[in-house]
C-alpha cells in the first residue's frame, strides 16, 4: 500500500513517497532512475526498462505486463514521484496511447482517470482514429438528428461503435476528462520531490550523485543582480526554465553586454576564441581541443556540472540563446567540426526546439565597459 506523508503542493521535510517497507536507500535508488533515463532519452521518449541495461536501475524487473520495483506495482510510486494521488473518480492509473512500452517509466506517460479513460486510450492504440474531438462532433451531430447509419458512413466508423458513442454507453464522460495535468507541472514536482529527498537522506544521495540541487540559491549565467528572473528557476536536466521560454520564442543574441559584470570578462575570453564571421557561415573554434582533436573544451563552470570545461557549441548555446543545463547540443549536419554559430546550433529535446531566423545582436566587446555598467546599475 502507498502511504502518502504530506501532499506535494506543502512538502517541506519529508519526501512526499514512501511504500511502507521501502528504505531511505531504496527511494533514493528508484529517484536515481529518473535521474539517469531522462539523462540518456530525454524527456519525449519512452523509458522501456526491459531494454535499458544500465547499473541505475536495479531494483526494476518486468513482469505480467507491469513494471515492478522491489516486488511492487511501481506505477503508483512514479505518478506519486510527480505529485500526482488518485482522488474523485479518477483513480484507475492509466497509460496514454502514446506510450509504446507496458514498462515504461516516464511519468509523463501515466496519469490517474476512469475506466472510460481506459477505453479512450485503447481505442486510439488500436487506430481506430477515434479522440475526443471526433466523440464531441459524432454526439453533436446526433442531436441534431443525423443517424449513426450516415455518421457511420461519413466518418467511416464502424456503426455500433458510432451508436454506443452516440449513446453514451461508451466514452459517456471522455469529453470531461482531462489529463489532468500538465506536463511541465510534473518535471517541476519531479524536481522538487527529489530535492527533497536528497535533503532527507544526503548520505544515499551523495553515494548515487543524485544531482537534484536544493536550486533556490543557484544563478544561471544570465541573471543579473537586482534581478528575479534566471534564479533558483532550474528544471530536471539543470536547465533555467527562465532561459527557456526565451529558446521557445527562438530568441537569439551575441551580445556582452547582457551578462551580468561578473560574467562579462569570461564570456567576452570565450568569444574571443570563436572566429564569428557572418550569420550563414559556419563560426569554427579556435580554442583547445582534446582527445587527438575529436572533442572541442571551453572554460565555463557551470552550476550543473562537476566539471569546469564543456564543449564549445555547448557554451556558444548558453551564450546566445539560454542555459540549458545537461541538455545535449548539436551541430547541423553540414557544420564544420566544433562550429559555434548559434544558428546551426539545435537542442536534442525537439519539444524545446525552434531555430532562430537571425541573430539579434552582435557585440563581441566594449570599449568602455565599467562606464557602461555603472550607468547600467543607476538605471
Amino acid at each position: 500500500m502507498l502511504l502518502i506523508t504530506t501532499p506535494p503542493t506543502c512538502m517541506n521535510e519529508k519526501p512526499a513517497f514512501l511504500y511502507n517497507d521501502l528504505t531511505p536507500y531504496d527511494q533514493i535508488v528508484f529517484a536515481n532512475a529518473f535521474k539517469t533515463a531522462l539523462k540518456i532519452l530525454g524527456k519525449d521518449s519512452c523509458w522501456c526498462m526491459k531494454k535499458l541495461k544500465h547499473s541505475a536501475f536495479q531494483g526494476f524487473n518486468t513482469s505480467k505486463n507491469k513494471l515492478f520495483y522491489k516486488g511492487r506495482d511501481a506505477r503508483p510510486l512514479i505518478l506519486c514521484l510527480t505529485g500526482r494521488n488518485p482522488k474523485d473518480q479518477n483513480t484507475i492509473i492509466v497509460r496514454k496511447c502514446s506510450c509504446n512500452s507496458n514498462y515504461c517509466l516516464n511519468p509523463a506517460h501515466y496519469y490517474y482517470g476512469t475506466r472510460q479513460d481506459v477505453a479512450y486510450e485503447k481505442a486510439s492504440i488500436s487506430k481506430k482514429f477515434i479522440d475526443k474531438d471526433l466523440i464531441t462532433k459524432l454526439r453533436l451531430e446526433k442531436n441534431k438528428g443525423v443517424s449513426s447509419r450516415k455518421l457511420s458512413k461519413t466518418y467511416k466508423l464502424p456503426y455500433h461503435s458510432v451508436r454506443r458513442i452516440c449513446n453514451y454507453e461508451t466514452f459517456d464522460d471522455v469529453e470531461n476528462s482531462k489529463d489532468k495535468y500538465n506536463e511541465s507541472k510534473i518535471w517541476t514536482n519531479l524536481s522538487k520531490i527529489c530535492e527533497i529527498l536528497t535533503s532527507s537522506y544526503t548520505d544515499e544521495a551523495k553515494k548515487y550523485n543524485l544531482n537534484f540541487h536544493v536550486t533556490e540559491k543557484l544563478e544561471c549565467p544570465w541573471h543579473n543582480q537586482g534581478s528575479k528572473k534566471h534564479t533558483g528557476n532550474f528544471g530536471m536536466m539543470g536547465e533555467c526554465l527562465d532561459c527557456i521560454e526565451e529558446i521557445k520564442k527562438g530568441n537569439c543574441t551575441v551580445d556582452v553586454r547582457e551578462f551580468d559584470f561578473r560574467w562579462y570578462w569570461q564570456v567576452k575570453r570565450f568569444w574571443e576564441q570563436v572566429d564569428v564571421k557572418s550569420d550563414n557561415e559556419c563560426w569554427p573554434w579556435k580554442g583547445a581541443t582534446r582527445k587527438n582533436n575529436t572533442e572541442s573544451t571551453a572554460y565555463f563552470p557551470s552550476p550543473f556540472h562537476s566539471g569546469k570545461t564543456q564543449s564549445a557549441p555547448r557554451v556558444a548555446f548558453w551564450l546566445s540563446r539560454g542555459y540549458t543545463g545537461k541538455y545535449r547540443i548539436f551541430n547541423s549536419k553540414t557544420c564544420e567540426p566544433f562550429c559555434c554559430n548559434p544558428l546551426h546550433l539545435n537542442i536534442k529535446d525537439s519539444s524545446l526546439t525552434c531555430r532562430p531566423v537571425k541573430i539579434k545582436n552582435k557585440k563581441l566587446s566594449h570599449d568602455n565597459i565599467l562606464e557602461y555598467y555603472k550607468n547600467k546599475q543607476k538605471k
